[in-house]
């Protein structure tokens, strides 16, 4: 039913669009919004994107964090939205951050494997919303992406442990399956 709203132009997808609520308005990564003439957005389904690529402790506070806000924004926006998170974390303790800040800067060694382990297991253990009705601040779905990325030759992805497996809610395919489920269940009257 998704694909078949979009290729009906009935839902429209946007990148980085202003969503509003009563009293806020905030950047989304990515929505799909209701074909309509009103200049204000109706989102139905909407994904942000989080990155964590060293500093595990202090970053997935924040995103943690971050992703909490997001969802509330989007379910104040529209109650029945399918929110929907991706977590991108980083294995690599060689990780040399390109920002200017950061040139040169000596890191404590870690254990990574642990570190990532954990990091995997706080975002893993997020609730996610099955109806409108649930809390505002836990989104439908989640997907956590495991990245090997040390800043400066290309990355490559994680498929085996730690990264999530096809057994596990946060896989990304898991992840399209639960947002094209809860879309056909919460809008399949349109």
């Amino acid at each position: 039913m998704f694909r078949a709203a979009i290729n009906s132009d009935s839902l429209i997808p946007r990148k980085n669009p202003n969503v509003k609520t009563k009293v806020a308005e905030r950047s989304i990564d990515l929505v799909f919004h209701q074909k309509g003439g009103t200049p204000e957005l109706s989102v139905l389904v909407s994904v942000e994107h989080k990155t964590i690529m060293t500093a595990h402790g202090k970053a997935r506070k924040n995103r943690y964090g971050d992703l909490i806000a997001y969802c509330n924004h989007m379910h104040n926006h529209r109650k029945d939205c399918v929110a929907a998170g991706i977590v991108v974390i980083n294995t690599s303790g060689e990780y040399a951050n390109p920002n200017g800040f950061a040139k040169g800067l000596k890191r404590p060694h870690f254990n990574m494997e642990k570190v990532v382990a954990d990091t995997i297991g706080i975002f893993s253990a997020i609730p996610l919303r099955n109806k409108p009705g649930d809390p505002n601040d836990q989104p439908e779905a989640l997907a956590i992406i495991v990245v090997n990325y040390d800043g400066l030759n290309p990355a490559s992805l994680v498929t085996r442990a730690p990264a999530p497996t096809a057994g596990n809610r946060a896989h990304y395919d898991n992840f399209l399956r639960r947002i094209c489920d809860l879309f056909s269940t919460r809008f399949s009257g349109r």
